[in-house]
């Protein structure tokens, strides 16, 4: 007899949060002996640890008790003005305040939206490889996952499409798509704007809402922007979600979610009965911030630091990697995507020989899929590691994946 109080069905979410021992790939990283191309983390060295600290103390004193008490479930009103200010701004958008719910980080925003639209065997397209952490939110739901390739301009749309139609008439019909559309974890790839704006037709023909997730937006190193895929939505379907997490701090644990007013409420009442509101202080903080400190500025000095260590690492797999081993070449964000051309895995090679002979972590391939075991892949982040890792890291890498073919 079974006495646990959690059900089968729980036990099974709470197996599914981990993919691939994360958790263990994480602690790996964080030991100061090895090189760790794993964690999306930004830069330490580059946090406004100053400013930041300025605003927490002023925010408190210009607002004395009252900023220790409740505040909006949607986030204060003079941050959710600001925020929708920037964010009308960097992408065309026409949104006003209730258009906008402040979460706690984009981990939050894509649970809530999770929880808004999926059940057991509801259709979920998203991209693959995609964000681990975006996997193991949609996991705890039990959709019925779709999983669409990626091409070099963005998940292939013909594929998708035939997806689409094939899912019409059965019960895991297709009702959300997940894209990381600019700079995608983890493949580094930035979707065409053909792409963008056939997405938004499509949403409306097929009757599917869009999360386009886009925390790495403003870390563009070379190029133009392309416009978000919200900014050709013309019927509400696009739900714009993003973090503080890259470009200014993730201990914040800032984020926001930006879409129809009518579907904003409902998230903001489900996010209400989670946790009630996000900590009024850090909001506040952060409100302060923005109004008496250069964002765009901080923003400025990551992409020079990024573009730096990018083009370090893209010189150095250029170099030493073997031609059986491809990489992407981004213009921007956190990771390059890497693949072995033949049959190869780089979970056992990372464990049994990169590891224990040359103290280097990166992210394989199978945590990334949610269905697939695709083996053969590796996700290299570069903003958290010194040009001079990156060199030795790349190098040794590469020799031993030499070694190994």
């Amino acid at each position: 007899m079974n006495t646990s109080p959690i059900n089968n069905q729980f036990a099974n979410r709470i197996a599914n949060s981990d993919p691939s021992g994360l958790a263990d790939l994480f602690m790996a990283s964080s030991d100061p002996k090895n090189i760790s191309f794993a964690g999306g983390y930004p830069d330490t060295s580059l946090f406004p640890e100053t400013d930041l600290a300025t605003s927490f103390s002023q925010a408190i004193a210009n607002q004395h008790q009252a900023i220790f008490q409740y505040t909006d479930a949607k986030g204060p009103l003079k941050l959710r003005e600001q925020l929708i200010t920037r964010h009308n701004f960097n992408n065309n958008g026409q949104f006003d305040p209730a258009n906008i719910l402040v979460t706690q980080g984009g981990q939050q925003a894509i649970d809530l939206i999770s929880r808004l639209f999926l059940n057991t065997q509801t259709g979920l397209a998203l991209e693959a490889p995609t964000y681990m952490g975006a996997i193991a939110a949609f996991q705890a739901y039990e959709p019925t996952f779709y999983e669409i390739p990626m091409e070099e301009d963005g998940l292939n749309l013909t594929i998708f499409e035939n997806e689409l139609k094939k899912s019409q008439a059965t019960s895991q019909k297709i009702k959300l798509l997940y894209t990381i559309p600019d700079f995608q974890n983890p493949t580094g790839i930035t979707m065409s704007t053909p792409k963008r704006q056939r997405l938004a037709q499509l949403a409306k023909e097929y009757n599917f809402y869009i999360i386009e997730d886009s925390p790495y937006r403003e870390l563009r190193y070379h190029g133009e922007p392309q416009p978000t895929i919200q900014s050709f939505d013309t019927d509400d379907r696009v739900l714009f979600v993003s973090s503080f997490s890259k470009i200014l701090s993730p201990g914040l644990r800032i984020g926001y979610v930006v879409g129809s007013s009518k579907l904003i409420t409902q998230l903001a009442g489900l996010k209400a009965a989670v946790d009630v509101q996000s900590p009024t202080l850090t909001l506040e903080a952060l409100s302060y911030y923005l109004e008496h400190f250069n964002l765009d500025a901080h923003i400025n000095q990551l992409k020079v630091r990024y573009q730096a260590k990018l083009a370090a690492m893209l010189t150095a797999l250029t170099i030493h990697m073997p031609s059986n081993l491809k990489f992407t070449k981004p213009s921007g964000g956190f990771f390059i995507w890497l693949e072995h051309q033949d049959a190869f895995d780089m979970n056992d090679f990372m464990q049994q020989i990169c590891l224990p002979q040359a103290h280097i972590v990166f992210v394989p391939s199978n945590g990334q899929y949610p269905v697939s075991n695709v083996t053969n892949g590796a996700r290299l982040n570069f903003s958290n590691v010194s040009i001079l890792q990156i060199q030795l890291g790349i190098e040794k890498l590469a020799h031993l994946l030499t070694t190994e073919n």
